[in-house]
């Protein structure tokens, strides 16, 4: 646990701002507290997966479909797959709770979540299949709004299509990684094995014998 809060005193943190929020204790006056005082969750991610449950409707749903993004996200494919509601103004509201943070304004906007585990947090919030479907709409946007650049996000677009269960996309990002890679063929041997993989649980005969000779012609060049 000491490692997930990633060098900072996050449950006290949490616990103090659980406070503040049920007037547990006066602001502005210095004071002393007893376990005996507050209830105290089981578990820091039960804490705060209740932050996140606690949003308002649509910012709790705008912060689920960052954490499928991942730890951070750019805000203009956010704005893609989210398609309705107040985006704007769902992540302002998500930046003032202290759930997300501005990482950088260029050459695009690009925020993140203030800490891995509210980005766990928030994906936990998710059903199977909410996240799944969430995954491919993430999947399918990145493609559309990188356009000819896709191939430059070939790696990262292949796992959200694993994830997704969309195979058949994630063995053709799969090997466009691997072919980009010609400078670091272990890597590149790395990126065939998960595409082989992927490709016999699809059920791709064709695409499993081609990764076959790929693979079998880099070990020979080794």
């Amino acid at each position: 646990m000491v490692g997930r809060a990633e060098g900072n005193p996050l449950y006290l943190e949490e616990l103090v701002r659980l406070l503040l929020e049920e007037a547990a204790v006066e602001r502005n006056r210095t004071w002393t507290l007893t376990v005996g005082q507050v209830t105290l969750p089981a578990r820091l991610e039960n804490l705060l997966v209740a932050r996140v449950d606690a949003l308002p409707e649509g910012a709790r749903s705008l912060a689920q479909i960052a954490a499928v993004i991942g730890r951070t996200f750019e805000v203009s494919l956010l704005e893609r797959v989210a398609d309705t509601g107040d985006v704007a103004g769902e992540l302002l509201d998500l930046v003032r709770a202290g759930i997300v943070q501005e990482l950088r304004r260029y050459p695009e906007l690009v925020c993140g979540f203030a800490h891995g585990l509210l980005h766990e947090a928030a994906l936990s919030t998710l059903t199977i299949a909410r996240h799944r479907e969430l995954t491919t709409r993430v999947a399918d946007m990145l493609e559309q709004l990188l356009g000819e650049r896709a191939p430059q996000e070939a790696e990262r677009l292949a796992q959200y299509y694993i994830r997704s269960n969309r195979l058949d996309r994630a063995v053709t990002y799969l090997e466009r990684a691997a072919a980009a890679s010609p400078g670091d063929p272990r890597h590149a041997i790395e990126l065939l094995e998960a595409a082989a993989r992927a490709a016999a649980r699809e059920g791709d005969l064709e695409a499993e014998r081609r990764l076959e000779a790929r693979l079998a012609e880099l070990a020979a060049g080794a």
